[in-house]
């Protein structure tokens, strides 16, 4: 199937309703031009798109729909959501954007479920860009009432929590971390097993998914699993049934995860939509134990970055304010 290059489709208003879509990112032409080709999940079509804001600028994908778009030259930053083309314009950045990082956006669902009612102002949020090569944090804090939570992965068994609160007299931050060793395969097998791990929120709760190796090989998953943070215990509950939501993996050194509910979107409920660095897409459904996989339906040219997700997006927050935080182990 042949995929049109399109030129005018605007901050991809006319795929929005195709959402959730995996992005591959390419350069053609001479001189080099960057085009996207996107496809959706929901009914594997496929399209080839120009995108003028992921063209012209550095962006970051994040759990939440939205995206952080850097202006290189200039430093000056904002939240964009692809779907409707809202910006939120942030503080400039204080120096260069890491080469390796991640941005994250906490939200109501971010804060534990006992921690913010229905009929309050939701909590503080934090856009978060994670350098995945240093322990350093940058921050830019969303005014709002209350508290602002954001969870990440210290080590392979620790669990950090960042948590912002606004109502003292002056804001402040509080950074906690807590033992909660990684699930491993409780089989009997010769090999030792390998695991990658996905950190992601999901109808207030905090998930994590596996994806166990054979130690020979990294190419072979062995078996997928999905765990839910008790935090009275402080550790991880195997579950095989995540309801209506479908869990969203990225390939790349960020191990980005994201959730969305599958009815609203045309996917299959209760399952782990895995993107790999060969471009191909993985379908593990967690309570069948099945596993299913796509591979697109054209050939996709030489990417100049991972495939990365573009999920449903929520509303970019106002009134932002920067300010950085760094920690050293």
């Amino acid at each position: 199937m042949e995929s049109k290059l399109t030129q005018d489709v605007g901050p991809l208003a006319a795929a929005a309703s195709s959402f959730p879509m995996l992005v591959y990112d390419y350069e053609h032409g001479n001189p080099p031009e960057i085009s996207q080709t996107v496809l959706s999940v929901s009914d594997g079509s496929m399209r080839t798109i120009r995108v003028p804001e992921m063209c012209d600028y550095t962006c970051l994908e994040t759990q939440q729909g939205l995206m952080l778009m850097v202006d290189t030259a200039s430093g000056s930053c904002w939240l964009w959501n692809p779907q409707t083309g809202e910006k939120t314009a942030l503080p400039s950045m204080n120096g260069e954007l890491p080469y390796q990082c991640r941005c994250l956006i906490s939200d109501t669902t971010s804060s534990p479920p006992d921690s913010v009612s229905d009929d309050v102002d939701p909590p503080d949020s934090l856009v978060l860009v994670y350098d995945l090569t240093r322990p350093e944090l940058l921050f830019c804090r969303i005014r709002r009432r209350r508290r602002g939570a954001f969870y990440y992965s210290e080590s392979r068994d620790v669990i950090g929590a960042l948590f912002s609160f606004a109502d003292d007299p002056e804001p402040r931050l509080e950074l906690v971390t807590f033992d909660a060793p990684l699930p491993t395969l409780a089989v009997d097998a010769p090999q030792l097993k390998a695991t990658k791990s996905y950190l992601l929120e999901s109808s207030r709760e905090l998930f994590l998914v596996c994806l166990f190796y054979i130690s020979s090989s990294i190419e072979r998953i062995e078996e997928v699993g999905a765990y839910v943070m008790d935090f009275s215990k402080k550790e991880w509950c195997k579950v095989t049934d995540i309801g209506d939501a479908a869990f969203l993996l990225g390939p790349g050194p960020g191990c980005f995860a994201a959730s969305c509910s599958a009815a609203e979107h045309g996917l299959k409920s209760g399952c782990v939509y895995l993107a790999d660095d060969n471009n191909d897409l993985h379908i593990f459904d967690l309570k069948q134990g099945t596993r299913e996989l796509v591979r697109p339906t054209q050939d996709i040219p030489s990417l100049s970055r991972v495939p990365f997700w573009l999920v449903p997006g929520a509303r970019p927050p106002a009134e932002p304010e920067l300010f950085q935080v760094s920690y050293r182990d």
